[in-house]
């Protein structure tokens, strides 16, 4: 929704949203006219108050209280939301991690979901890429057992998979370090999840403890290239400060634990994505969602917070773009 309010409500309801958001507390007609860029008495934002009330974007919570904002109003607000720089010392925390952290992409995604919380006051959630599309720069294969191996796979973008797999019969270290060595050659610089297989003519003229563990070794990276995105979550401590209510705390927990569900509440469009209230699928909680997809090239991933409808979104929003963007350069320049 995009509706130009008139000039002087648009101001007492940019002023309305703000001051809420800061304090939690109905706001009054008088706090308005002192913090609003308007020179009008307070009668005048009364009325204005009562009209943006009839059409749905303010209530009054009891009769000789001050107004709160709707979910409307929110959206309103957003939707009318001019740029904001992350604030120096925040800005500065970003740049620090980015400029310094030397991580394997999970443990950087995980890494960074702390940092976004820390800056935000909220609850942070980052989405790893699909590893599917990401080339692969090395394969590891180490034995574990006479009959088992431990297939471990690197990718151009720093992805770590490892995978198990069985042989069909007892193989040597050598016979595995000859496996790797053949599929290697095959599949170093492929894209993972692209169609991989070994000739069968080839196959035919192994060994067939050689043969037997290329097979193992083939379908723990068929395994890989279908692996799920993962779900990092940084502040799940903030929420008891966040929400006011154990109820909520609950709610929101639940919804944070329910990897799928998460997933798609962050996986926004690649512009800047805030969902409110009602806006959220099957959520009638006071929750609002602030994401950001970043590229990695081969594939895509999300950063977002959750926080309540009054959360703070000129620093969520701005928080959310800058660390998108340095995830983005960071894992970009890696890949390079």
């Amino acid at each position: 929704m995009n509706i130009m309010l008139e000039d002087r409500r648009s101001e007492i309801l940019r002023t309305l949203v703000e001051e809420h958001i800061r304090t939690g507390e109905a706001v009054s007609s008088r706090a308005i006219v002192e913090n609003a860029d308007l020179s009008v008495s307070t009668a005048t934002v009364r009325n204005d108050l009562a009209a943006l009330e009839s059409e749905g974007y303010v209530v009054q919570p009891h009769r000789s209280a001050g107004r709160i904002p709707t979910a409307t109003a929110y959206r309103y607000y957003v939707d009318h939301l001019g740029p904001a720089p992350l604030r120096a010392k925040s800005q500065m925390k970003v740049q620090n991690f980015f400029g310094e952290v030397h991580l394997e992409l999970s443990k950087l995604l995980s890494a960074t979901s702390d940092l976004l919380a820390e800056i935000t006051d909220l609850p942070a959630v980052v989405v790893s890429p699909d590893m599917a599309g990401d080339p692969v720069r090395a394969l590891h294969a180490v034995q574990v057992l006479n009959d088992q191996i431990l297939l471990v796979i690197v990718t151009k973008a720093g992805r770590i998979h490892q995978q198990r797999g069985r042989t069909r019969v007892p193989v040597t270290p050598l016979e595995v370090e000859e496996a790797q060595r053949l599929v290697s050659e095959k599949l170093v610089g492929v894209d993972l999840g692209a169609d991989f297989a070994i000739s069968e003519e080839g196959l035919g003229e192994m060994s067939e403890p050689v043969r037997e563990t290329i097979l193992t070794i083939v379908d723990c990276v068929h395994i890989a290239g279908a692996a799920s995105k993962e779900v990092f979550i940084g502040g799940t401590q903030r929420l008891s400060g966040v929400w006011n209510d154990m109820t909520s705390v609950k709610q929101v927990l639940d919804v944070l634990e329910r990897e799928a569900e998460l997933m798609k509440l962050v996986a926004a469009a690649s512009e800047t994505s805030i969902q409110i209230g009602y806006e959220l699928p099957g959520s009638a909680l006071d929750m609002a969602v602030v994401s950001k997809r970043y590229e990695t090239g081969t594939a895509e991933g999300s950063v977002g917070v959750i926080g309540p409808m009054r959360m703070n979104y000129k620093r969520a929003i701005s928080a959310v773009e800058e660390v998108s963007r340095e995830l983005e350069e960071l894992i970009g320049s890696e890949t390079d």
